[in-house]
């Protein structure tokens, strides 16, 4: 899938924009399929060939719906750190984010930066990091994984479940 980026008329230094797509392709691939083959013969040929990728060759996409398509503008996520307890050679920094906790602990003997989210009130660790880099380019990667993970969650959205009968 090609992405095109629309330029929007405006620009806003915190503002981002969030765009989820859901789309159906449909393909058509023309194959040849041995004669003499019972109906479960040609899915298993049709499979095997498939996952040869031999079948890449020929598919042929000719249609594209969407299911649907949404927008969602907003702030960007802005991390404040406040400072917690610090010893001689770390310092300890602490954000909440609704039911995000994010913690940021600095090094500066190992020149180490480590970063972590939490989720809910169990503290579910769901990201770390440590490395060797300043406290603004660490703010920054939490930003860009919340901004992330905020475009995975509405993709979730989207899963539909059977029917229980």
């Amino acid at each position: 899938m090609e992405l095109k980026f629309l330029n929007l008329g405006f620009e806003a230094q915190d503002m981002e924009v969030v765009v989820t797509v859901v789309e159906k392709v449909a393909s058509v691939a023309h194959i040849n399929i041995p004669d003499s083959l019972s109906v479960d013969g040609i899915r298993q040929h049709i499979v095997g060939y498939y996952n040869s990728g031999g079948m890449q060759a020929d598919l042929n996409i000719y249609q594209v719906d969407f299911e649907s398509i949404s927008a969602h503008i907003g702030s960007k996520i802005n991390i404040t750190w406040h400072q917690g307890d610090t010893c001689a050679n770390r310092q300890y920094y602490f954000c909440k984010l609704g039911r995000f906790t994010l913690t940021l602990l600095t090094d500066t003997e190992q020149n180490l930066t480590r970063t972590e989210v939490y989720f809910g009130h169990h503290k579910q660790l769901i990201y770390t990091s440590e490395k060797e880099i300043s406290i603004d380019l660490a703010t920054v990667e939490l930003q860009n994984f919340l901004s992330g993970l905020a475009v995975e969650l509405q993709t979730l959205s989207h899963i539909e479940f059977p029917e229980q009968v």
